[in-house]
């Protein structure tokens, strides 16, 4: 993936101005510019704030999604989902997270996205 195709709905949200006073997350890469939109900024996987949810990277879509099926078809259903696709995940190394991953691939990273997150910042001020 390329740095430039990072994008999140969250973002679409915040800019159309459905965020402010919420809380919410998006993608490490992106989550603290929020502030900069009048949300606040949480680093979870999934945040619902009243009728607005949020989702984090990649791998939390299915957790959205889950998430997402409770709010609709209620808690029983969304635990059927996940019986049915055997959604029990098990990293095979701690990472995932900026909090987890080893400092030298975290700065890595955070140095290679420097630009996407400076856009997101740049696009609240526009």
């Amino acid at each position: 993936m390329s740095r430039e195709s990072v994008q999140s709905y969250t973002m679409v949200l915040a800019k159309a101005g459905l965020l402010k006073g919420k809380k919410a997350t998006s993608h490490w890469v992106t989550r603290e510019a929020l502030a900069d939109f009048g949300a606040t900024p949480v680093d979870k996987r999934v945040v619902k704030d009243g009728n607005i949810l949020t989702g984090a990277g990649v791998s939390s879509g299915l957790d959205f999604a889950i998430a997402l099926v409770e709010m609709l078809r209620g808690k029983p259903y969304a635990e059927g989902l996940m019986l049915q696709a055997e959604y029990h995940p098990e990293p095979p190394f701690p990472g995932g997270t900026l909090a987890t991953t080893t400092p030298a691939v975290a700065k890595m990273m955070d140095d290679m996205f420097a630009p996407v997150a400076a856009q997101f910042k740049a696009l609240a001020a526009a």
